[in-house]
């Protein structure tokens, strides 16, 4: 059966991305996926999140308005996202976000594939 989630009746998570705004929208505790989660990422003006990488899951980024930087792989390869703009990580890849703005949040939607939460990627940081 079909389950609607609004962004109104989750709980801001902070914790999971210190200094990101996340609302995990689509996981195994709000419905019965197994295999994939979809989160509304708000990323305030410099913010920039720790580099890290997801053991147990491939993570998408797309992003709404504003813009992020990230840097990818050991050799912290820099990519910038705007506005209708994708980003595939395989598992394993290292990573991190920024949003060079000094005045507008990047709005994003991201999730992963292959885990049912985002408590369950596999999450580790390297710094």
């Amino acid at each position: 059966m079909a389950t609607k989630i609004s962004t109104k009746s989750l709980e801001t998570v902070t914790n999971y991305e210190p200094g990101l705004n996340q609302w995990f929208g689509i996981t195994d505790e709000t419905t019965d996926t197994k295999m994939g989660t979809i989160i509304r990422v708000q990323v305030p003006p410099q913010v920039k999140s720790k580099f890290h990488c997801h053991e147990n899951a491939d993570m998408f980024f797309y992003v709404i308005s504003g813009t992020v930087e990230w840097e990818i792989g050991e050799k912290k390869e820099k990519m910038t996202l705007e506005a209708d703009d994708f980003i595939y990580v395989p598992r394993g890849e290292v990573h991190n976000t920024y949003n060079p703005s000094e005045t507008e949040n990047c709005e994003a939607l991201g999730g992963y594939f292959g885990c049912s939460n985002p408590f369950k990627s596999g999450k580790i940081f390297a710094e």
